[in-house]
């Protein structure tokens, strides 16, 4: 069990995927030219990502956003102002592509595009993945530490941060776990087109089964690491509901950090060195 830093119960990050109009580009479900969904898509960087931040800025904390490339490329000055206001920038494919069928090579490719462009957007180098649609391939736990990344969020079969392993032996690879009850989408999701979804619950119920979530495993010392969408959960009742729940997280021992920073931690907990270097090496 991760010990958090200064006495803390709880490990939490807010993680957002901005994924905008790609939620509706790359699914194949005659969405891709369908104006009024694609404008849902819009509204998460035109109006959610705004009132996101002014509330994380209250509150002093940092969160993850996962972006794919095209969103950055269609929405720069909102990917830059992200990064200004110092919350950390992960990888999440170029047109959050979901096929199980892409090769090593189209994926090594598809990482170094993104990794040039947030690095020459925002000066970040990108340091975790999550999988667009929870795509994982054989060859990617390979390929994340070959690009250097320190993190991936994307198993769902702990409560808890653990390194992966490869032929055997540990490696400086930190899994942050995620799971469905930690997306918004399971609760706010409403759609009437293909593929239809009525997960529609008020702001009051998605609190209390998150307050409760929290409570349980802090009390074993555990870890949240929240898929939060900005064209949802940018509506204000809901910004104010993450603000309500922020406030009473931070009341009762959350650590509240970046999944950058909670890699980190967990890395240095389990003897390894983390610098800026591609291989660290365990004390």
């Amino acid at each position: 069990m991760v010990k958090w830093p200064d006495g803390k119960r709880i490990a939490v990050m807010l993680a957002f995927d901005l994924d905008a109009e790609t939620m509706w580009t790359t699914r194949g479900d005659g969405n891709a030219d369908h104006i009024t969904n694609l404008s849902r898509g819009a509204y998460g960087p035109k109006q959610g990502v705004p009132r996101i931040l002014n509330m994380l800025d209250v509150h002093r904390v940092k969160a993850t956003f996962f972006i794919p490339g095209v969103v950055a490329d269609d929405y720069p000055q909102v990917v830059k102002e992200i990064a200004r206001r110092g919350h950390e920038i992960g990888f999440h494919g170029y047109f959050h592509e979901e096929s199980t069928e892409t090769t090593y090579e189209q994926e090594h490719a598809t990482m170094e595009r993104c990794e040039k462009l947030f690095l020459d957007m925002t000066g970040q180098k990108l340091a975790g993945h999550r999988a667009p649609g929870g795509v994982i391939h054989d060859y990617s736990l390979r390929l994340f530490l070959e690009h250097g990344y320190i993190y991936s969020s994307n198993w769902r079969n702990q409560d808890g941060p653990f390194l992966h392993s490869i032929d055997g032996k540990e490696v400086p690879l930190v899994e942050l776990p995620k799971d469905s009850i930690f997306d918004d989408t399971a609760y706010d999701f409403y759609t009437d087109s293909p593929p239809e979804r009525y997960e529609l619950k008020s702001p009051g119920e998605m609190y209390e089964i998150w307050k409760d979530e929290f409570d349980s495993l802090a009390k074993e010392g555990r870890m949240i690491n929240f898929v939060l969408h900005p064209q949802f959960m940018g509506r204000v009742s809901r910004v104010d509901m993450l603000s309500n729940l922020i406030g009473y997280m931070i009341a009762n021992g959350a650590w509240i950090d970046t999944n950058k920073a909670v890699a980190e931690h967990v890395l240095r907990s389990r003897g390894f060195d983390v610098g800026e270097e591609k291989n660290m090496q365990r004390r």
